[in-house]
């Protein structure tokens, strides 16, 4: 019975003076190692595509590209919530506004990543619109030049089934371009919440910043002063030595010519 309360005394979570800010700042910690992770997969995806040479496996790289950049998009609006509680949180203590500065540079850091990584991916399907442009007009000149004149009738027929083949892929086409254009407009309107997010932390970072400055430069002037300090004992201590020194070979001299007189007086 012994042995089993002490390992759930062993098993209790540490004590906190804080637990509402810990909770906080682990969740924030968590967060943001999520988003990095996402940068990762979505920076691995982009640049996978440079090899993907088939139309089909580009299009499903960039649809799944999308999707977590989405996610990665909302999950950064759900952390800034927090970075706001975290940072207006009452009556800190020092540690606190040391983590507090922390997690702040470390959100301010993976937003700007991901935001280079979202341009990237707006620029990517630009490219895939124009790829996409470039193919119905192609086609278009393509169906222009076969247009039947003369022909027999089995070649017609052929060329009909091969039209309404076409017109599949320019079915298609358009849809994939509609598609890109409304996720572009999405991403750049997303660019943009982050955008007001990163100047948002920005000012936080700044105070968070100066704050955490004035606690170290009074730490180093406590630490200067300090030492100063000690200087001055030692000195003082040096000199005390000294003046005792002085003193006993005063006391020996006056010992010595008392010695003398008293020695001279009783021999006369």
């Amino acid at each position: 019975m012994a042995y089993s309360d002490d390992v759930d005394l062993e098993a209790q979570v540490p004590y906190s003076d804080s637990p509402e800010f810990d909770e906080l700042s682990e969740r924030i910690a968590s967060g943001v190692f999520e988003i990095n992770s996402n940068l990762v997969h979505l920076q691995s995806q982009l640049k996978g595509l440079e090899t993907k040479k088939r139309r089909d496996e580009r299009v499903s790289v960039e649809e799944r590209a999308v999707k977590l950049s989405d996610r990665t998009r909302e999950k950064f609006k759900e952390l800034s919530e927090d970075m706001r509680r975290l940072q207006s949180w009452p009556e800190s203590t020092p540690g606190q506004r040391f983590t507090q500065q922390k997690l702040s540079r470390e959100f301010s850091t993976v937003l700007s990543e991901f935001q280079d990584v979202q341009r990237d991916l707006a620029e990517r399907q630009r490219s895939s619109i124009v790829r996409a442009k470039s193919g119905l007009l192609e086609d278009e000149e393509r169906r222009g030049a076969e247009e039947p004149g003369g022909e027999e009738q089995l070649l017609q027929q052929e060329q009909e089934q091969e039209q309404g083949l076409r017109q599949e892929e320019v079915d298609y086409q358009q849809a994939l371009i509609a598609e890109r254009e409304t996720e572009i407009e999405g991403i750049e309107q997303g660019i943009e919440e982050l955008n007001e997010i990163f100047t948002d932390l920005g000012t936080i970072v700044t105070e968070q910043g100066t704050i955490v400055d004035n606690i170290e430069a009074n730490v180093y002037n406590i630490a200067q002063s300090t030492q100063d300090a000690s200087t001055q004992l030692t000195k003082a201590a040096r000199s005390q030595r000294n003046t005792r020194g002085r003193a006993l070979c005063l006391l020996i001299i006056l010992i010595i010519i008392l010695a003398v007189i008293l020695l001279a007086t009783f021999l006369g």
